[in-house]
């Protein structure tokens, strides 16, 4: 069985809770948590809350803490809060002020 997205793109704005079993795309503003296998947080995103998943890749503005096997935070993005991952990388040029702690896998 194939894994599928769900988009929000900038149009859309959410309150609340987003619950996702395969991946998602937001570039929407959001304010809430986010649960996900994958997430990707597009230019155009501005989400305050939590992120878990798998995967996190983070281009837009988040204000909040993301948990995550794998977590990218991308060249132009705005991140403020923690980051717990097993794999962290932090292109230059992103706009950051975190706590970061990196764990083993299991």
């Amino acid at each position: 069985m194939s894994s599928s997205n769900s988009i929000l793109l900038s149009d859309v704005e959410v309150k609340g809770k987003i619950v996702e079993k395969d991946d998602i795309i937001l570039g929407c503003k959001h304010d809430g948590n986010i649960v996900a296998s994958k997430v990707n947080l597009t230019e155009t995103a501005d989400i305050n809350g939590n992120v878990n998943a798998n995967e996190i890749e983070v281009n837009g503005k988040i204000k909040g803490s993301l948990t995550g096997t794998k977590v990218s935070i991308k060249k132009g993005c705005n991140f403020e809060g923690d980051v717990v991952a097993e794999s962290l990388s932090v292109e230059d040029g992103a706009n950051v002020k975190m706590q970061a702690m990196t764990k083993k896998g299991d």
